[in-house]
């Protein structure tokens, strides 16, 4: 359900409104449509909560679950998988000083740099160079590391 959403989610984050139909220069993301990242990124988050609402039909209700599919969740959203879904809609990613690029490599390599402190959105959030390579290279790392450890501690306790 997690990874279903978040790929359903990527591909709705990644439509972008270009001023010239068929050429992808000067677009609005769609948090930039939707009247900025101030609001757009808080629904965002927001929305990964909505998997969870499924773990109401398990029983019993346990709170380990809600966690692992909100991460895993967000997990799926930042992942490259939004960079191939915006190549699949004809839109650019980008690279160094925001240079236009259509190569996923070249855009992973920036994006997802541990030691990429540069903010890599146009514009910040919630304060300068946020969200940065590095940030969201470990953060991912991190959502991984403990959705794996409660998995993990889960399969130890129900034997």
């Amino acid at each position: 359900m997690s990874v279903g959403y978040a790929t359903w989610f990527d591909l709705l984050d990644s439509i972008a409104y270009c001023p010239v139909s068929n050429i992808p220069i000067n677009c609005l993301s769609i948090g930039e449509v939707f009247g900025g990242n101030h609001i757009y990124q808080p629904w965002n988050i927001i929305g990964h909560f909505i998997p969870t609402l499924f773990m109401f039909f398990l029983k019993p209700l346990r709170i380990e679950y809600f966690i692992v599919v909100f991460l895993l969740s967000t997990l799926v959203m930042d992942s490259p998988i939004w960079g191939v879904e915006r190549l699949l809609r004809g839109n650019l990613l980008w690279t160094e000083n925001h240079i236009p690029t259509t190569s996923i490599i070249e855009w992973i390599k920036y994006y997802y740099n541990p030691f990429g402190f540069y903010g890599v959105w146009d514009h910040d959030w919630l304060f300068p160079n946020f969200p940065s390579a590095a940030a969201i290279f470990w953060s991912i790392v991190g959502r991984l590391a403990i959705v794996i450890s409660i998995i993990c501690l889960e399969k130890r306790y129900r034997k």
